[in-house]
């Protein structure tokens, strides 16, 4: 039986945030009627209960279980960050099934001629803020695809937080942030994840990922980064743009004697941007 599905979201990837991306897509397509699926890494939406729509899970499009789907699948492709797939499994004769190709150009180091098989191309950023710098024909700005409402932070004038979602920090490096608290006067706490309610002065967020990043922007609160060597992702460059990288012990105690400042930058989202990108 054919899918009722107008969209088929490939957000196949290492990290969460592939998966995020396609499925806050999908809520939003949902909220607007129009019906998607999406295909996603086992685990990828772990933090994301939300039922939003259909979700698939593979590790890439060779995987039997999406057999069915593929037969016979929606008439419109959304494809986030890898225009020839994580895997490199996206070619021509798969593109050929489809009506309408879109790429989400989220920044990859990897990705270097524009690619041609795409209708169009949605850059995730507000035009001025693109993480590329170079013209890509057939795009549009289709502003941070992004979703701050789960994030809430209690400003205060005494914790140190470190939040580390994937446990980089061993227990010596986790020792120097509890001895540079107590000499900046502060407490010390370690988080590995952000919600749902977050207290500090500092915070120091180990990762500077697409959404890490700019869904903690104008919170409000003290924010650095500490960004992590990721083999398409550049974190090192996204945070150096804000000023906001750590790459180096000896900036953190300056940084933690100093008076809070936070973030002005207030990244927003244009959902209805995107809709317009998908529909032209």
């Amino acid at each position: 039986m054919a899918t009722i599905a107008e969209y088929l979201i490939y957000a196949l990837g290492g990290g969460q945030g592939h998966a995020r991306r396609g499925l806050l897509l999908q809520r939003w397509l949902t909220e607007q009627g129009i019906a998607s699926e999406v295909l996603l890494c086992p685990g990828a939406d772990r933090h994301m209960s939300e039922d939003t729509g259909p979700r698939h899970y593979a590790q890439s499009l060779s995987d039997s279980r999406l057999m069915k789907l593929l037969r016979s699948p929606p008439p419109r492709l959304v494809v986030d960050t890898f225009p020839c797939g994580w895997q490199g499994e996206i070619d021509g004769e798969f593109l050929a099934r489809f009506e309408r190709r879109y790429w989400i150009a989220r920044y990859s180091r990897d990705v270097i001629d524009i690619p041609r098989c795409y209708d169009r191309i949605l850059l995730p950023y507000p035009r001025g803020y693109d993480e590329w710098n170079r013209h890509w024909s057939r795009s549009r700005y289709a502003g941070y695809m992004i979703d701050r409402s789960h994030l809430r932070f209690v400003p205060d004038r005494c914790h140190f937080t470190v939040v580390d979602p994937e446990g980089r920090c061993g227990p010596r490096i986790l020792s120097i942030f509890k001895r540079l608290a107590r000499r900046a006067g502060l407490i010390w706490r370690h988080r590995r994840a952000l919600g749902p309610v977050l207290e500090a002065c500092k915070l120091l967020v180990v990762g500077a990922g697409y959404h890490s990043f700019y869904e903690l922007l104008g919170q409000g609160i003290d924010v650095r980064f500490l960004p992590v060597k990721k083999r398409h992702d550049d974190q090192f460059r996204r945070a150096d743009r804000f000023g906001l990288a750590i790459t180096h012990l000896d900036q953190l105690l300056p940084w933690l004697l100093g008076p809070p400042l936070p973030t002005l930058e207030c990244p927003v989202a244009d959902w209805a941007a995107v809709l317009q990108c998908l529909e032209t």
